[in-house]
C-alpha cells in the first residue's frame, strides 16, 4: 500500500466577522431544484417534489479517483471543499473534541462527515479497514496528508461485523489521539455513515454541561440484554463467526454485565482509564469471544461502580439518557425512508424530526439512497453555524447523568 509523507499542513485558523458575506462553496452548493427549508420544515408537497426529483436523477458523487486526481494542492482542496469556512469561536478553541471515523468505502460520504464536524483545533483519527480497496486507501490519505489535525491510525484491522475487531478500531484511535494531544476534552466514535445534527458550537456547549460524565448507553432488561451474546463464546472460522462453546469463567471483578452501544461520548480521562488501567484490560480480554462485543464492552465499564471507571454513571443504567446518536428502529419508531436490518436509512421525510432531535448525531444514511436528505441536513447544519440559534441548555442540564460544578 502506498505511503505519503505530508506535504502541506494548512493553517485553518478563520476568525473572520465578516461571515454574512461568505456563501456556501459552490461544489457544496445543494441542489435547487428542491427547496431544503422548506423539507425540513415538513412541507409535504417539497417532500413528495423531492422523492419524485431523486427517482429521475442519480446523486453526483465523487469517486476515489476525483480524490486521487485532484488533491494534488492542499490549499486548492481547502478552499474547495470549504474546510476553512467556518468561523472558530473562542468557545470552541478552549474546548477541543477529538473524534474517529470508522470507514471501509465510499470516500466521498466519509470526507463529508470529516467536513461536517471539521474545526482547525479538533482532532481526527481514521480507521480504514484493511480489507477496502487500495483507492479508498490512497484517497483518505491524501485528504489527511493536507489536514494537520486528521491522521489515519497507526494500526488497522480488518473490521468484522460482530467481532471484536469492530472494538479494537476505535481502542487503537484512543491510544493514538491520547499521543496527539494533551488539549482535547471528549472522544466521539463515529461510523461514515452518520451525521451530526448540532454544530461544533453546540457539542461544546453540551460537553461542557457534562463536566466530564460519559454519555454511554446502559441496557440491564431481559430480553433486551440477548444473553445468548455472552453465554457462548463465538470464533471466527470460514468468514462466519460460530458458536465454538459455553462460555466459560465469570466477568472479572465480580462486575455486571451490561449492554449498550458500539457508540458514545467517552471523557478524556475514561479514555486514559480504557488505555492504561488494568480493570479494562481485563475486561476486554474477557469479552473477546463475545459476539458484538463493542455493544457490551462501553457499557460494563460505565456501568458498574466496583471497575471505577472515571465519568461513570451510578444509576439504574436503563433510567439514564443517551445523547450520542439517534437510529430509528423498527417496529418501535418511524422511517420515512427504509429499513435495513431493523434500523432506518433516512429519507428526506426524516428531517424535520431529526432536526428536533436532542441527540448529537443521527445514524444512519446512505450516499445512494434519498440523497437529498444529506444535502438538506448538510445545509441546514451549516446554515445554524453561520447564524446561530439560541442555545437552550436547561434540556442538558436536567440530565441524570451529568456532574455537577
Amino acid at each position: 500500500m502506498e505511503t505519503y509523507t505530508r506535504q502541506t499542513h494548512v493553517s485553518i485558523t478563520r476568525l473572520d466577522a465578516h461571515t454574512e458575506e461568505y456563501k456556501f462553496p459552490p461544489f457544496l452548493q445543494i441542489n435547487r431544484k428542491v427547496n431544503c427549508r422548506k423539507i425540513i420544515e415538513g412541507d409535504e408537497e417539497e417532500i413528495a417534489k423531492a422523492n419524485r426529483y431523486m427517482k429521475l436523477h442519480q446523486p453526483k458523487r465523487i469517486t476515489e479517483d476525483d480524490y486521487i486526481t485532484n488533491i494534488n494542492n492542499c490549499n486548492n482542496f481547502v478552499n474547495r471543499f470549504g474546510y476553512n469556512a467556518y468561523t472558530v469561536m473562542e468557545e470552541e478553541r478552549e474546548f477541543p473534541i477529538a473524534f474517529s471515523i470508522l470507514t471501509f468505502k465510499d470516500v466521498d460520504q466519509t470526507e463529508r462527515l470529516l467536513r461536517s464536524i471539521y474545526r482547525p483545533h479538533n482532532f481526527y483519527c481514521i480507521h480504514i479497514d484493511n480489507s477496502s480497496s487500495e483507492e479508498v486507501h490512497k484517497s483518505l490519505r491524501k485528504i489527511a496528508n493536507c489536514l494537520s489535525n486528521v491522521f489515519i491510525v497507526s494500526k488497522t484491522v480488518d473490521v468484522i461485523y460482530d467481532h471484536v475487531s469492530r472494538l479494537r478500531a476505535d481502542i487503537y484511535c484512543m491510544n493514538d489521539l491520547l499521543s496527539k494531544s494533551n488539549k482535547w476534552k471528549y472522544f466521539i466514535n463515529l461510523p461514515h455513515q452518520q451525521f451530526p445534527l448540532k454544530t461544533n458550537l453546540e457539542m461544546v456547549k453540551i460537553l461542557k454541561i457534562y463536566n466530564g460524565a460519559n454519555d454511554i448507553e446502559g441496557i440491564t432488561n431481559r430480553p433486551r440484554l440477548l444473553s445468548n451474546r455472552f453465554q457462548y463464546s463465538y470464533k471466527y472460522i470460514n468468514y462466519t463467526l460460530k458458536r465454538i462453546g459455553l462460555k466459560k469463567g465469570k466477568l472479572p471483578y465480580n462486575a455486571n454485565i451490561v449492554k449498550g452501544s458500539a457508540y458514545g461520548i467517552f471523557s478524556r480521562e475514561f479514555v486514559k482509564y480504557v488505555i492504561f488501567d488494568e480493570k479494562p484490560k481485563a475486561v476486554l480480554k474477557y469479552m473477546e469471544d463475545f459476539r458484538s462485543p463493542d455493544e457490551y464492552y462501553w457499557a460494563t465499564l460505565n456501568h458498574n461502580e466496583v471497575l471505577k471507571a472515571p465519568g461513570r454513571f451510578k444509576g439504574n443504567p436503563e433510567k439514564k439518557p443517551w445523547l450520542a446518536v439517534y437510529a430509528s428502529w423498527h417496529p418501535r419508531d418511524r422511517c420515512r425512508g427504509k429499513f435495513v436490518r431493523n434500523i432506518c436509512i433516512y429519507g428526506v421525510g426524516d428531517l424535520n424530526e431529526l432536526i428536533s432531535r436532542k441527540e448529537l448525531f443521527a445514524n444512519k444514511f446512505y450516499p445512494d439512497y434519498q440523497y437529498l436528505a444529506l444535502d438538506c441536513l448538510e445545509e441546514y447544519i451549516h446554515n445554524k453555524t453561520f447564524s446561530p440559534l439560541p442555545f437552550d441548555s436547561f434540556y442538558y442540564r436536567q440530565l441524570p447523568f451529568i456532574r455537577k460544578p
